[in-house]
């Protein structure tokens, strides 16, 4: 049995008392299921997430062991300072129980700002699997329009993984979908993090002569999700560029044979 199911176990007994019927109606599984958990079958990461979101619970706990078990409010006590710790609330999942990577198009973006947490919602958009896109939660995005440009071009899409505790783990200079109404360009950003120090998330655009940086309300932020991959269907030619560099080099070369002369 593994550190997850002994909590699982624990779960059990503290929420419904030691009864598996009644466990399983609370985060809304079989009964079998419930069994398999307690006897050492790992849950699938959505039925953790849903443990999480129905009990609760602290993820880090359930997952990992890291106190506490229950969620902290929304201020903590000690710092007075809010915690941005939390699970998406809609997943899906394929046929074999396996998260799908929900696809967001651009056109469906101002959709997505109100429906992320709608079941109905995230049903109805487009759902893929992809190689090497594993233990963790993922979803794709469509990127518009240029603030990204020459890294993320127009029409080209990304695929991020689902930031939980976003104020800690967003990191210096990487890219974010960030899902809040104060990004009015674009969902992916450039950020630095200064939630801590300053309560800001900093989201800078690559095509930064046309596109301010903006800095961002921590408290309007639903949703981070960090990209690990990026699409691109047009691939450019990059035999322009060298013919641009060669043509370059030879002029300087006959500038210095000039001036030897």
């Amino acid at each position: 049995m593994s550190d997850i199911n002994s909590r699982i176990k624990h779960l059990i007994n503290h929420f419904a008392g030691g009864n598996n019927s009644k466990f399983a109606e609370m985060i809304e599984v079989g009964e079998s299921n419930v069994r398999s958990y307690i006897n050492g079958t790992e849950p699938k990461f959505n039925v953790l997430q849903k443990m999480c979101r129905l009990l609760a619970i602290n993820s880090e706990w359930l997952i990992m062991g890291v106190e506490p078990m229950e969620k902290q409010s929304l201020l903590s006590v000690k710092e007075n300072k809010p915690i941005y710790n939390n699970l998406p609330t809609v997943i899906t999942v394929d046929s074999h129980n396996h998260d799908n990577i929900v696809l967001v198009p651009q056109r469906l973006k101002a959709g997505y700002l109100t429906g992320y947490d709608n079941p109905a919602f995230i049903k109805k958009l487009p759902a893929y699997r992809m190689p090497g896109l594993n233990n963790g939660i993922f979803r794709m995005f469509e990127i518009e329009g240029n603030s990204m440009y020459p890294t993320l071009p127009n029409k080209s899409y990304v695929v991020g993984q689902f930031v939980e505790d976003f104020a800690k783990d967003i990191k210096d200079n990487q890219l974010y979908a960030i899902i809040s109404n104060e990004i009015e360009d674009g969902l992916v950003k450039r950020c630095l993090n200064r939630i801590d120090k300053y309560n800001n998330l900093i989201c800078k655009s690559d095509n930064r002569r046309s596109y301010p940086t903006q800095n961002i309300d921590p408290t309007t932020i639903k949703e981070v999700w960090e990209i690990k991959l990026h699409l691109n269907f047009q691939l450019p030619d990059p035999a322009d560029i060298y013919d641009r560099m060669n043509d370059l080099e030879a002029e300087m070369e006959e500038m210095k044979r000039k001036l030897i002369q």
